[in-house]
């Protein structure tokens, strides 16, 4: 779906501009906007999480649906194909930048790296702190794939307990940021915590079971698609003012998650209830602008990946570019588009290289057992 790969590209273009080579106060009269935007560049990651619950979760609920079971070892097989050729090209190549470039020994490399191998970098720190991010999904899929896996082997399928189990999470991961907030420091980094950030992907989840099995719950964003997206602006627009205002990251590190999560839900529901060419606002996803995001989005995963060592390398171009006597406000458009061509640039040829052939490899062994997927990328 166009719809899902757009909202793939806003994720990435928001942490490719929380990552920009020129910051906003170099802006000009660019500044206050960007500045405001500033907030929301991380967000992007926020983004990630509830399209990849409702997305994941979208594959489990369909498999659910169409063969009344779910087999867990081949979904974690195919997730493997999916995430781990791209991700472990990518540690080896860190791993000869960390011994050739920064003269580290083998075993000083390895002990740096040994977090992102096993998957638990966002708590015990990694020389690419972005890929935290990968660490939480990882222990999502999972964690998603167990539970549903033990809801289905009761006597009585007991799926219909998830959104009750969601609302626990929901509730258990706001009060342990709060206590976590409340009582810094902690041992690690509690913007980063699997634990505290898992309540994002199962909203997502929740929005899947609710979309898929229980599609009358949603009739709302159905028949007022505008409605639902001025909701989730409203609450984006919210909370960049929320973290100016909490100087102490206690109300933002608690309930912030919160607004994000169902802010961008909100938009996912009316992008996934606008068909593509009906109204106005379907035509817009077959414009150029659409497509662009969304072909942007289509590599976001290698984008995402590879983004920090694509940014170092533009910063030394743009050096030696003649950009100086331009206005601020073109430099730093000029800039940041020289950043996204090349970061797209890298997504691309990884992505061919390396996700293209391994999803077909994939789909080849292991060929999906459910109907059309809304990414044939997941």
């Amino acid at each position: 779906m166009v719809q899902l790969d757009f909202l793939r590209g806003v994720a990435i273009l928001l942490v490719l501009f929380t990552h920009s080579i020129v910051q906003p106060d170099e802006a000009g009269c660019l500044r206050p906007v960007l500045t405001y935007l500033r907030f929301l560049g991380p967000t992007g990651v926020d983004l990630f999480f509830v399209l990849s619950g409702f997305l994941v979760g979208g594959l489990l609920f369909r498999e659910l649906r169409t063969t009344g079971r779910l087999d867990v070892r081949r979904f974690l097989i195919r997730r493997a194909f999916r995430i781990w050729p791209s991700y472990f090209v990518f540690l080896a190549a860190l791993f000869v930048g960390l011994t050739l470039f920064q003269h580290k020994t083998i075993g000083e490399s390895l002990f740096v790296l040994w977090p992102n191998l096993l998957h638990v970098q966002n708590y015990f720190g990694t020389p690419r702190w972005h890929t935290w991010s990968l660490a939480v999904e990882e222990h999502f899929y999972l964690t998603l794939p167990l539970v549903l896996g033990l809801l289905i082997t009761r006597p009585k399928s007991r799926v219909a307990m998830l959104p009750w189990i969601a609302v626990g999470v929901f509730i258990l991961c706001a009060l342990l940021r709060l206590q976590a907030y409340a009582y810094r420091p902690t041992h690690y980094n509690p913007y980063t915590a699997t634990h505290l950030r898992m309540d994002s992907l199962f909203f997502g989840v929740l929005l899947a079971y609710l979309y898929h099995l229980i599609p009358q719950r949603l009739e709302f964003a159905a028949r007022s698609p505008l409605k639902t997206l001025g909701l989730g602006l409203a609450l984006l627009f919210v909370f960049p003012l929320l973290e100016i205002k909490d100087r102490g990251n206690l109300v933002v590190g608690s309930i912030g998650s919160i607004i994000l999560y169902v802010g961008y839900g909100c938009i996912l529901l009316a992008a996934v209830h606008t068909p593509v060419g009906k109204g106005w606002v379907g035509r817009r996803w077959e414009g150029f602008t659409a497509r662009t995001v969304a072909f942007i989005g289509y590599f976001s995963y290698p984008i995402y990946l590879w983004h920090i060592d694509t940014n170092r390398p533009v910063a030394k171009l743009v050096d030696h570019l003649p950009l100086a006597n331009l206005p601020p406000e073109l430099r730093w458009l000029g800039v940041f588009g020289i950043y996204v061509l090349a970061a797209l640039a890298a997504g691309v040829v990884f992505g061919l290289l390396l996700e293209k052939p391994s999803l077909a490899l994939r789909d080849r062994l292991f060929p999906t057992r459910t109907p059309l997927e809304p990414s044939k990328r997941h």
